[in-house]
């Protein structure tokens, strides 16, 4: 009997033994969820931050050992203001009521922590309803008995209220085989090691990109005449996920540059500019050297009458130096 193709899940990873990788951007957020601090995820459409949110949502309460914790996810999308967003969390913890009062009320009642995953906040914040309903909720998750965490497309506003910050990039090499073999199990079918990494370099281990990609392999797996290379550039080309188009080297048969990994920022008020980082010269440093021992020579001679003297100081300056300019290791 021929397998069916697994690879058919273009949207949010809903099946738990699905969603595979993304293990230290879990285990960061669990960690500021844990201290009482909300967390905002941002990224390109498709890389995988609502099935991420959806992985948070079943895997909390195991994750933090909290059996009674109470864990939700509400799409954004649709929402035409905040009150929708108040009445929907309300009503799930029991609660009448369209704002934050009546959310309010639904927490103390049911008594239990609560987590809530806000995706696609993006709509929101652009209408300008947005900003005061996450930072409204971020004052409650100060109080500690709710857990934010709230995904969007693009990059975060500045926010009074503190939110730890998590850019998501592409998938690791590891973590794009563990993806593909999560979908293989019980196919009979299995992709190599060079096969997984011209996938990682074909999607650009962007998630949405490595499914399509690995959809055309598993059809050329059952049936050889099927050009998946072919097949998969021709739809990438084609039909590419909004907003995410694959870099040119992809269709052009090239090497990629290093892909953008996902990214952790400290808790922070607002948006700040990245500072140039001041990068050492080491290899300025042999020249640097011999001027500065050639001065010190000259000096030397010059008050003293002797070259041996002004030899050894030059010596002794030069090796200073090199030491002092040495990089140090932070920490």
């Amino acid at each position: 009997m021929t397998p069916a193709n697994p690879f058919t899940e273009r949207a949010r990873i809903t099946t738990p033994e699905h969603f595979a990788g993304r293990w230290s951007e879990l285990g960061l957020i669990f960690e500021r969820i844990e201290g009482g601090r909300p967390v905002l995820v941002s990224g390109t459409p498709g890389i995988g931050k609502s099935s991420l949110l959806t992985h948070i949502t079943q895997a909390a309460a195991v994750n933090l050992e909290i059996p009674e914790l109470r864990a939700y996810y509400l799409d954004m999308h649709a929402a035409e203001d905040a009150a929708q967003i108040y009445a929907t969390l309300a009503r799930s913890l029991g609660q009448a009521g369209d704002t934050l009062a009546a959310l309010e009320l639904g927490l103390v009642a049911v008594g239990d922590p609560v987590l809530i995953c806000l995706d696609n906040a993006q709509a929101a914040l652009a209408a300008g309803w947005g900003e005061g309903l996450l930072e409204a909720l971020a004052r409650v998750a100060r109080g500690g008995q709710l857990m934010l965490v709230v995904a969007m497309v693009g990059t975060p506003p500045p926010l009074s209220e503190r939110f730890a910050l998590l850019t998501l990039g592409a998938l690791a090499q590891t973590e794009v085989r563990l993806l593909a073999e999560t979908y293989l199990d019980g196919t009979g079918v299995e992709f190599s090691g060079q096969e997984l990494r011209e996938i990682a370099d074909l999607s650009a281990a962007h998630p949405a990109y490595v499914q399509r990609a690995a959809y055309y392999l598993f059809e050329h797996k059952l049936n050889p005449q099927v050009d998946w290379r072919v097949a998969y550039r021709t739809e990438a080309r084609d039909r590419p996920i909004p907003g995410a188009p694959l870099p040119p080297s992809v269709f052009e048969g090239g090497s990629l540059q290093q892909l953008a990994q996902s990214s952790y920022g400290g808790e922070r008020r607002s948006q700040q500019a990245a500072r140039p980082e001041l990068l050492a010269l080491p290899e300025a440093q042999p020249l640097v050297s011999l001027l500065i021992g050639l001065v010190a020579a000259v000096l030397a001679y010059l008050s003293s009458g002797s070259w041996l003297l002004a030899l050894a100081v030059a010596l002794a300056v030069s090796i200073v130096y090199t030491v002092w300019s040495r990089p140090r290791r932070a920490g």
